[in-house]
């Protein structure tokens, strides 16, 4: 019985060390191909990087909501990770816009 009480007391502070330590991490912005010489298939690519890296921050800004729920909200965090999204779909449309201009 005593034993099952201490696995069972490690165990619960395993998972709440584990609880504790996770946190909101947001990546790096991918590299965009400069459009004026990117093939196709880099276009593509950066397509699938550019939503991709949406989809991260959304999480990332999820997680940020969800911490903020707790009481620990990073407003700055947030809008600097919404600047970032915004930035990054600026620069490939520029780059989309040059690629398409040259026939792509």
């Amino acid at each position: 019985m005593i034993k099952k009480a201490i696995l069972s007391t490690a165990f619960a502070m395993i998972l709440f060390a584990g609880a504790a330590q996770a946190a909101c991490e947001q990546g790096d912005p991918p590299t965009l191909p400069d459009g004026a010489t990117a093939t196709e298939t880099q276009m593509a690519d950066a397509v699938k990087s550019v939503k991709a890296y949406i989809a991260a921050t959304e999480e990332y800004q999820a997680c940020l909501t969800a911490e903020g729920k707790r009481g620990k909200m990073d407003i700055e965090s947030y809008n600097k990770s919404t600047e970032r999204m915004e930035k990054l779909a600026a620069s490939f449309n520029k780059q989309l816009k040059a690629f398409k201009s040259r026939g792509g």
